[in-house]
This record gives structure tokens, C-alpha cells and sequence, in this order.
């Protein structure tokens, strides 16, 4: 073969190399995103707000305290998008192969047309009435994507929800717990109304302590449906070298919950002591 030849032949074979890398869906190796999200308003840290990868089960993480995350993707393909959100900002979306060039990554405020005003001066409590704890029931602690919680149903067209308690017992130096309200239909959990992350940290605790809650007014989010669920998810806790610990939910009285010990199981229920929940409202 000429060195003419050779090279036709050497260009033929890059440009099919090149062909393919740029199919969409192509499988690469192992990819880990790292980086720190930030708010674009006061330049502060974005605090356990999602990171995840599109349509990728088992592909999410959330940031820490300082806005650090770490992301592994494995078998990454090049048309896979990063996605991180927060409550009250727009979704950043970015191809993963763009993403994993970046170390900074910023969320725009989520400002909203208002049509109209509504003003929510009346107070209510709803939920569990009893302080007096009668149930306990086990969770595991190790991010297995399960839920647990109640529907509630109210009668007001619009409504805010300031915070919601639960009790647990927590032996665990720390646990972080993320809150889900989702939709109901034919009395079974659905879709996620809260599409951003909601998340609280609770140390260790007995009946005695203060009462762990989630406080959602910083979000002053507006509710429209009827009938809700309201889940808790424990995404991890942390005991140092102590060893063993363990992390429960506390029921106070008589009544129904819902819950499923993991992502891809069915959810199930049971009517004998339900679980504590108290939800704070403006309507």
C-alpha cells in the first residue's frame, strides 16, 4: 500500500471512530461528578438540595453542609443529563459530559408570575392528637429508598404548611431524614408533589427531647390538593466507631400507615397504632 493509501485508509478509520463516539447512548466507563452548588441571589452554599442523573435509578446524591457533592455514574453515557434541584429555584440541567468538566454549579431563583393574592391568616393542627407514645416501629437506616407516613385529607381550596412533626427513637449520633407529600389515588401514595428535597437532621433522641420536625415556611409553598400523603425517608445515619445503633418511628395512638421498606417494593399498610404525625397550617 502506497503512503497515500495509508493515509485515506487512516483517515476512513477516524472518522468511523469518531462516528461512533458521538452516538447518542453509547456506554462509557465509570464517571464521578464533583463539584459545589451554590445560590446565584447571595452566593451561599446549596445545602442537601438533589443531584441526580436523569431517568437513572439509584444515580443521586444530595450536597452537604458546604454545598460539596460527589457523584459516581457508572457505565455513563454521553447523552445523560445532570439534573440538580432545590424548593423555590429552576432545575439545573446539564449533559453529563459538560457537567463533569464544571466544579461550580449555580441555582437561579425560581421567580413566579402571582396572579392574585391569597391571604392565609387562619391556624390549624391536624393529625395526631395524643402525645403519649404506644408504638414503636423499626427502620433501617441505610438508605434503602423506603417510605413511611399517612394521608391526610382537608377541606380548604388553598392552604400553606409551616412544619411537620414527627416522634422517632434515634440511638444514632445523626440521622438524615427527607420529607415526600405526594398525591393519592385509591388510597395508595402516587406522584411527588414536592419535587425538590426537603431534609432534616436529627441527633440522638429519646422521648424526652425535642420533638423533630420539618420546617417548610423559609419555602412558603402553596397546596391545592384535597387529599395528600405525607412520608418520611431516612437517607442515612451516622454512629461513628460506637458501632450498632438504631433509628424508629413512634406511634401515639389507634390508626393507619402506609409505608414500603424500599424503593421498588410495594406500598402496605396497617391499622394498628399509626404513626406520630403533626402538620402545622395556614388556610
Amino acid at each position: 500500500m502506497t503512503l497515500k493509501g495509508k493515509s485515506y485508509s487512516y483517515l476512513i478509520s477516524f472518522i468511523a471512530i469518531a462516528a461512533v463516539l458521538l452516538m447518542p447512548g453509547i456506554v462509557f466507563s465509570q464517571t464521578t461528578i464533583e463539584g459545589k452548588v451554590t445560590y446565584n441571589d447571595d452566593a451561599t452554599p446549596a445545602a442537601f438540595v438533589n443531584v441526580e442523573i436523569q431517568n437513572r435509578k439509584g444515580t443521586e446524591t444530595m450536597t452537604n453542609f458546604a454545598g460539596n457533592f460527589s457523584l459516581r455514574v457508572p457505565d455513563s453515557k454521553n447523552n445523560d443529563t445532570l439534573v440538580i434541584s432545590a424548593v423555590g429555584y429552576k432545575s439545573l440541567k446539564l449533559p453529563l459530559y459538560i457537567a463533569a468538566k464544571r466544579k461550580e454549579f449555580i441555582l437561579t431563583e425560581n421567580v413566579k408570575n402571582i396572579a392574585g393574592v391569597t391571604v392565609f391568616n387562619s391556624h390549624e393542627v391536624i393529625g395526631s392528637k395524643s402525645e403519649t407514645v404506644g408504638y414503636y416501629r423499626s427502620w433501617d437506616h441505610q438508605k434503602t429508598g423506603g417510605e413511611i407516613g399517612r394521608i391526610f385529607t382537608l377541606p380548604y381550596k388553598k392552604y400553606k404548611i409551616d412544619k411537620i412533626r414527627f416522634k422517632a427513637g434515634n440511638t444514632c449520633d445523626t440521622c438524615l431524614l427527607r420529607l415526600h407529600i405526594r398525591t393519592v389515588k385509591d388510597g395508595i401514595p402516587g406522584e411527588e408533589i414536592l419535587s425538590d428535597s426537603i431534609s432534616v437532621f436529627v441527633n440522638k433522641l429519646s422521648l424526652d427531647t425535642k420533638i423533630p420536625e420539618f420546617d417548610l415556611t423559609p419555602y412558603d409553598l402553596t397546596f391545592t390538593e384535597k387529599e395528600f400523603f405525607v412520608g418520611i425517608e431516612v437517607l442515612g445515619c451516622g454512629n461513628g466507631k460506637k458501632g450498632f445503633c438504631s433509628f424508629s418511628f413512634a406511634g401515639t395512638e389507634k390508626g393507619e400507615y402506609i409505608y414500603k421498606s424500599k424503593a421498588a417494593r410495594e406500598w402496605l399498610s396497617t391499622d394498628d397504632y399509626t404513626i406520630y404525625l403533626k402538620l402545622f397550617l395556614r388556610f
